[in-house]
């Protein structure tokens, strides 16, 4: 497994492998540090590039149009997280004594590991950091929040003031490389994803375990006792374990997290989030809040406040009658799973499907035969036929009169469908598949969802 430098030195030249988000703010801060040996290797032209840098894209660097082979002559090489470590480039780049970095690596050198806070997992982690982030500042402890929620990790950490700390939610592809673990950490529910990007399962969870891998027994990492993927990963780490879940130190039941060291529980039915999936969220940053000096009524009245982040089973509007709830961000079937759960109360109508990550749906679509409730499913995008089959394939075709599921070839076409079958009740984008193809990110989904269902 490749690994980066864990304290990198920054020589010149410089590459830039990837100019996506990431890509861009490593740039700018090269630049404004004085570095003027920087090339951007990236098969798209770069719109806003810095006048100083190279840009060395598919037209390539040498007669053979391969734009990669310039990597070779760099000393240092930026990662940007989207782009797999294992490319033949960046070996031979390794081979000729390069240093392999990323974004991530450099923020946590910056900030040093010990005011870190890394969280992942396969759901819930936005919520996690922005929960965490909440009960922090409701404990007058300074905090930082940024990495694959939106603030790019470097824009943080290169001016982090004494004594703040910086929360990061990190993604699989961010921790690939990773070669130092922060001091606290946690590793929420994990199943798979991105299947897409990494071959297997087992090395989608290899890569997330290294949030944890190399910290000590002095560090924190919270873990989801109840997912197989979390447990594995937790294994990998040597630091003061606290677990979560049904039967775990940190105990989840139907309806609130209870903790019995300090003595105090947030029951469900006092928080603003919808879905109960969300206690393992509450579990998670509560723990990390308490090892970071809140007391337990920060972390309640925090987790009490909270109203949920945009895209998240976030409520739109009510018409006639119906609810109207946006979950774009739900690009996989666990976390559709949860939307359905969460909206059992009434008839559903859902909208599933996107693009191809080669998710299983056949959980999803086991639980969708048993959901009653659910009275209607559009599917859209490039997943449809297959999620047609798979439902057929589970028996959620066999009710006609009771069930309707039709494939829509668009977002309009989709609420149509379903408002025209649920009269009253709740209406849901929960897709359980990416948006590209359609939209260019699951934001853009939730936001045209939104706009169409505000001028019904």
């Amino acid at each position: 497994m490749i690994q980066e430098e864990a304290q990198p030195g920054i020589i010149e030249p410089i590459g830039i492998l990837g100019y996506g988000v990431e890509g861009a703010s490593t740039c700018q801060y090269l630049v404004k540090r004085g570095f003027t040996d920087i090339t951007v290797f990236d098969r798209k032209t770069p719109r806003d590039l810095d006048a100083r840098v190279r840009y060395a894209g598919s037209g390539g660097m040498d007669a053979s149009g391969d734009y990669l082979s310039g990597l070779a002559s760099m000393r240092t090489l930026f990662r940007s997280a989207g782009v797999r470590p294992d490319l033949p480039a960046v070996a031979a780049f390794l081979r000729a004594g390069g240093t392999l970095t990323s974004q991530t690596g450099l923020a946590l050198a910056l900030a040093g590991r010990g005011r870190v806070i890394g969280i992942t997992g396969t759901v819930g982690k936005g919520t996690c950091c922005s929960l965490l982030h909440a009960m922090l500042q409701e404990a007058g402890i300074p905090a930082r929040l940024g990495g694959n929620i939106g603030v790019p990790a470097l824009d943080l950490a290169a001016d982090l003031p004494a004594g703040e700390k910086l929360i990061l939610e990190l993604s699989s592809f961010q921790l690939s490389t990773l070669s130092q673990s922060p001091a606290y950490a946690a590793v929420l529910r994990t199943t798979t994803e991105h299947l897409d990007w990494h071959p297997t399962r087992d090395e989608y969870w290899l890569h997330k375990a290294n949030l944890a891998g190399r910290q000590s027994p002095d560090d924190v990492l919270a873990y989801c006792a109840d997912a197989e993927g979390s447990v594995w990963i937790a294994g990998r780490s040597q630091a003061r374990k606290i677990a979560y879940g049904a039967g775990a130190a940190v105990r989840i039941t139907h309806d609130a997290v209870v903790w019995s060291k300090p003595a105090f529980k947030i029951p469900f039915s006092a928080v603003r989030l919808k879905g109960r999936f969300n206690l393992e969220n509450i579990a998670a940053s509560g723990i990390l809040a308490l090892e970071l000096g809140a007391e337990p009524r920060h972390v309640m009245a925090a987790a009490i406040a909270f109203p949920g982040l945009e895209h998240r089973l976030e409520f739109v509007r009510d018409r006639a009658g119906v609810a109207f709830y946006n979950d774009s961000y739900a690009t996989r079937p666990e976390a559709t799973l949860g939307a359905v759960n969460a909206l059992q109360d009434a008839p559903m109508g859902l909208i599933l499907g996107g693009s191809e990550k080669h998710a299983d749906f056949s959980e999803l679509a086991a639980a969708l035969a048993g959901a009653a409730h659910v009275g209607a499913i559009a599917l859209i995008g490039q997943t449809a036929e297959r999620l047609e089959r798979e439902l057929g394939t589970k028996g959620v075709l066999d009710i006609p009169g009771v069930r309707s599921v039709s494939r829509c070839s668009s977002l309009e076409e989709a609420i149509g469908f379903l408002l025209a079958r649920i009269p009253r009740g709740a209406i849901a984008l929960s897709p359980a598949c990416a948006s590209f193809g359609m939209f260019e990110n699951y934001k853009e989904r939730g936001k045209a969802f939104k706009k169409i269902v505000a001028g019904l």
